[in-house]
């Protein structure tokens, strides 16, 4: 994970030059964006969705909250692979999505959005560090990101750029497995999403962890559920 390196995308133009800073942007008008995020892969998931396959990644559309009714406005086509989470920066007009896989190491994209076209726009990428990675957090300062691996069970926390909001070096990292291999298998392994006695025997043999919430009054615990060993671990988080 030391020598995880951030790659740099050109954006593309978007025809509000202040898009990549202007704050509240979903706040100062009539509509609301909303990305919607997809699973594009189903064959190296650790759980069964239902449904197809998506096409695309990331659909943006249009809500009108009078109204109710949504409206395709955007589709990206950069090939990103089952961006299973997406965050928000509270500040900047920007998302970032994290990809999902039992059989090669998450990825992080930062993304530019064009308020007035919803377009998204590719800036930055990095390795999550772990697979399957399934959440993604800013903490209070928005000096760093939290991220959590679900296959592995592996959290990082990432530097974040104070300027442009791309992610930056790999900070600190905890292992529940202390770098032990999972005895689960990512090429052959149960479905996650069944609950039955052998689901379940194999499931609960590895640690999962699946999210991290920080503390709302002060930021500085951390709270990682486990659903591999059926725990909740509590870390004191230094930003």
């Amino acid at each position: 994970l030391k020598n995880a390196q951030a790659r740099s995308f050109a954006p593309q133009t978007c025809d509000h030059p202040a898009s990549a800073t202007s704050p509240g942007m979903f706040a100062q008008t009539p509509s609301q964006l909303v990305v919607v995020s997809c699973y594009t892969r189903f064959d190296n998931l650790a759980h069964g969705p239902r449904g197809r396959q998506a096409a695309r990644s990331l659909y943006t559309y249009r809500l009108d909250a009078r109204s109710g009714q949504l409206v395709l406005v955007s589709v990206t086509k950069e090939p990103v692979m089952n961006p299973a989470f997406t965050r928000l920066h509270p500040e900047k007009n920007l998302i970032y999505t994290c990809t999902e896989s039992v059989a090669e190491p998450g990825e992080i994209v930062t993304w530019a959005i064009c308020p007035s076209t919803g377009q998204l726009s590719k800036l930055s990428s990095c390795s999550a560090g772990g697979t399957s990675t399934c959440y993604l957090i800013l903490d209070r300062e928005r000096k760093n990101m939290l991220v959590v691996n679900y296959w592995d069970a592996t959290i990082g926390v990432f530097g974040v750029d104070r300027e442009h909001g791309h992610l930056t070096e790999a900070r600190s990292f905890y292992d529940p497995n202390e770098g032990r291999a999972m005895r689960a298998r990512h090429d052959r392994h149960v479905n996650h999403s069944q609950n039955d006695a052998e689901a379940q025997k194999e499931r609960q043999a590895d640690p999962h962890s699946h999210a991290v919430v920080l503390d709302p009054y002060f930021g500085r615990i951390a709270l990682v559920p486990d659903l591999g060993m059926d725990l909740i671990r509590q870390f004191r988080y230094d930003p």
